[in-house]
């Protein structure tokens, strides 16, 4: 799900939470009160990524809804000076393609390295750090089919991978098929997120279920992500927020995590991918 999405549930949320004293105060007294609600003011939301691939970084600049006109269409943010640099002096000015779209024509991460980030925009600047971790190579993909006591089918995919000896490793696992699904239907999840906590060093598999609209014969690509602390904890923490029952008593008014700066919504991230591809048996 778009992090977007989430902000807009969030200004809702606030507003529910600043009517409720209300009401409780309208019940016990007969005064009126006149309450100016004011209209959210819109924050910058910033979704930027790094990677060793061999694909144009990009930068995408947004404007955050308004409680009051809900809509899915977040303004993009155009004519904003993006830049990325390293920790070695490498600087590199993006491009935008589209509008609130930037583009990097010549940056590819390097392990090891440390990027950051800098947005100015409508008088404002915006910042972040993200260090790019070692890769982590994949080493096999097998899977195995099962049939729940429900009558649900599908698979079980096992992801067998070595932990870097050093602790404070985190992964992010993308699962992807070449045809169109319903949303969430490979595996019912959003987010795979995953850390060395328990693993610190050990070969690791992991497993993951498919639904029941992934057959025998689809063609399954698997990409482990090496992330750092803080692209794991924005996106735990978006995980919590999705996974949460939306009731107003069950999540307080919160935005994930996030390593930008001045009061931006959303992440900076550079990391590597390594990626396999199993055809279902």
């Amino acid at each position: 799900m778009d992090m977007r999405i989430v902000v807009l549930k969030n200004i809702r949320l606030t507003a529910l939470a600043a009517l409720v004293p209300l009401a409780v105060m309208l019940n016990s007294c007969e005064k009126v009160v006149s309450i100016d609600l004011n209209k959210a003011n819109p924050h910058m939301v910033i979704e930027g990524i790094v990677t060793d691939q061999h694909i144009q970084d990009s930068v995408v600049l947004s404007k955050s809804g308004d409680y009051f006109e809900p809509s899915l269409y977040f303004p993009p943010v155009p004519n904003a000076l993006v830049t990325i640099s390293d920790d070695l002096g490498s600087l590199d000015t993006l491009k935008e393609d589209t509008p609130g779209t930037y583009r990097s024509s010549t940056l590819r991460g390097v392990p090891g390295r440390t990027y950051t980030l800098t947005v100015a925009s409508e008088g404002t600047i915006y910042n972040a750090v993200s260090s790019m971790p070692e890769k982590v190579f994949i080493d096999s993909l097998y899977t195995t089919p099962f049939r729940a006591a429900d009558g649900d089918v599908g698979y079980y995919l096992y992801i067998e991978f070595k932990d870097p000896p050093d602790p404070g490793n985190y992964y992010r696992v993308n699962l992807s098929i070449s045809r169109p699904l319903p949303p969430d239907s490979i595996t019912g999840e959003r987010y795979h997120l995953f850390s060395d906590n328990l693993t610190n060093g050990n070969e690791v598999t992991l497993r993951m279920r498919t639904g029941r609209s992934v057959v025998s014969g689809d063609t399954l690509t698997v990409e482990l992500l090496s992330i750092d602390r803080a692209s794991y904890d924005y996106f735990r923490t978006l995980n919590d927020i999705l996974t949460s029952d939306r009731a107003p008593t069950s999540l307080a008014p919160t935005n994930p995590n996030t390593n930008l700066t001045n009061g931006s919504l959303g992440y900076f991230s550079a990391y590597t991918v390594d990626s396999k591809k199993i055809v279902l048996q």
